[in-house]
């Protein structure tokens, strides 16, 4: 929170990146805005300030040894393509952008233990399901594992 807080180039869109504990682990959700979001409308390709904070959150997770699991959501408006690309593979797809955005910031591939394509089966707005809040991509830090006697 506080490498992300100090860019001064994401001041406009702080209010879309929400940081939580869950019995998971720490939950990072970059969620959409109706004026601007992560990625281009559709596509699987990051815009330039997704990418600036996949990438400082990569580097802040680099000190660490959590596990990390990362996550694609969509909203529920049906997606498809001739070639049969709907919102499962949108969302798996953006889900491993943000895993190559965060190795290439020094993210290490041990830590990735899972990446999940979840198209609209978890909205955050399930009474609004075309909300763009619903479009997200969740970065889910695993609680360390203890070792038992």
């Amino acid at each position: 929170r506080g490498a992300l807080g100090g860019m001064p180039e994401l001041k406009d869109i702080k209010d879309q990146i929400e940081i939580k504990m869950t019995p998971e682990g720490l939950r990072i959700e970059l969620l959409e805005s109706p004026v601007s979001g992560f990625f281009d409308s559709g596509s699987a390709r990051m815009n330039s300030a997704g990418e600036q904070v996949l990438m400082a959150i990569g580097r802040e997770l680099a000190k660490v040894s959590n596990g990390v699991v990362f996550e694609g959501h969509t909203d529920s408006r049906p997606f498809s393509s001739a070639e049969g690309y709907t919102n499962w593979e949108l969302s798996a797809d953006r889900a491993n952008t943000a895993r190559r955005v965060m190795q290439r910031s020094g993210l290490e591939p041990r830590q990735v233990q899972g990446v999940r394509g979840c198209a609209d089966t978890h909205l955050r707005a399930p009474d609004d399901p075309y909300n763009a809040r619903n479009r997200r991509v969740t970065i889910i830090v695993q609680h360390l594992k203890t070792a038992t006697p």
